[in-house]
C-alpha cells in the first residue's frame, strides 16, 4: 500500500527529520517518526507505519480495509500544520498482517492462468500467482463495498 509522509526538514545538523503518516492519524492514533539522516527516511518511516498498522489491527477496532491513504496533495490542501514540509510517498508491503494464508484449490481457464502468469513475470508488483489473486480478489470486494 502506497503512504504519503511528511517531512519536516531539519533546520540544523542537531536536528532530526521529523516524520509523519497522516494517513494513519486520527482520535485513536498518531503515526510519527524521526530520522537523523535523510538516508534513514524511508526506513523510519516503514518502521512506523508497520507499528502503527500492528497495533491498530490487534486492538480489534480497525481492520485494513478502513485505511485510506488520501494523497500528499490532498493533505497539503487540507492540514495546515503541514505547511512547508516535504512529500514523499512510499510503498509498505502489508500482506504479513492480513492473516495467515491458507491454501485453497480453484479451477480456472488455462488461458486465463496464462495471461496470469505473463503479468506476474513482467510486473514487479506481484510476487507470484497467488499474490496476483489476492490483490485483485481484495481490489474486487474494495470496488463492490465502496
Amino acid at each position: 500500500m502506497l503512504f504519503s509522509i511528511a517531512v519536516e526538514v531539519p533546520q540544523d545538523e542537531q536536528t532530526a527529520y521529523g516524520l509523519t503518516v497522516p494517513a494513519l492519524c486520527n482520535e485513536d492514533y498518531g503515526c510519527f517518526s524521526a530520522a537523523d539522516c535523510v538516508e534513514d527516511v524511508a526506513g523510519m518511516a516503514r518502521e512506523a507505519i508497520l507499528l502503527t498498522i500492528t497495533d491498530m489491527i490487534e486492538s480489534g477496532r480497525y481492520s485494513l480495509a478502513q485505511i485510506k491513504d488520501l494523497g500528499p496533495l490532498v493533505y497539503q490542501k487540507t492540514h495546515t500544520e503541514f505547511d512547508g514540509q516535504q512529500w514523499f510517498v512510499i510503498e509498505v508491503d502489508l500482506s504479513e498482517l492480513e492473516g495467515k494464508p491458507q491454501r485453497i484449490n480453484i479451477s480456472l481457464p488455462d488461458v486465463l492462468i496464462r495471461r496470469i502468469d505473463s503479468r506476474v513475470k513482467t510486473q514487479d508488483d506481484y510476487r507470484d500467482r497467488s499474490h496476483f489473486l489476492a490483490v485483485a480478489a481484495k481490489n474486487e470486494l474494495l470496488r463492490m463495498e465502496g
